[in-house]
């Protein structure tokens, strides 16, 4: 009976020994989120906004929207007389490519946050 008391006594110091060490330890930063595909033609969403805001390419070039952010967003362009385009809901680090072939102009916003706002501009 006594070495079972001695036993769980060298048990329990240990154990608190490693508990106070390990809070005395400075916990160890969170692993960084995975880096977005080399790209020049991506666009970044982080922090609510569209990283560039405008981007310029040429015609048939493919441009990736890829978010960062934990909260859903969109990469939309609803138009009748152009490329139309709309990512649906992007989570967090997906992506979402769209290919320009028509010159001009095209502004798009996230749906969900409709302050955040870009241009692709095909020429």
């Amino acid at each position: 009976m006594h070495v079972r008391i001695v036993a769980t006594a060298l048990a329990v110091a240990a154990l608190w020994g490693c508990a106070s060490k390990s809070a005395a330890t400075p916990k160890a930063a969170a692993p960084a989120p995975a880096a977005a595909p080399a790209n020049p033609n991506r666009i970044i969403i982080l922090n609510y906004k569209f990283d560039p805001k405008t981007l310029t390419v040429a015609p048939g070039t493919t441009v990736t929207w890829y978010n960062e952010d934990i909260a859903p967003h969109t990469a939309t362009h609803r138009s009748y007389g152009d490329e139309s385009f709309d990512s649906g809901s992007l989570g967090h680090e997906r992506t979402f490519t769209h290919t320009f072939h028509t010159p001009g102009s095209y502004d798009y916003l996230c749906i969900f946050h409709q302050g955040m706002q870009g241009t692709i501009i095909v020429k």
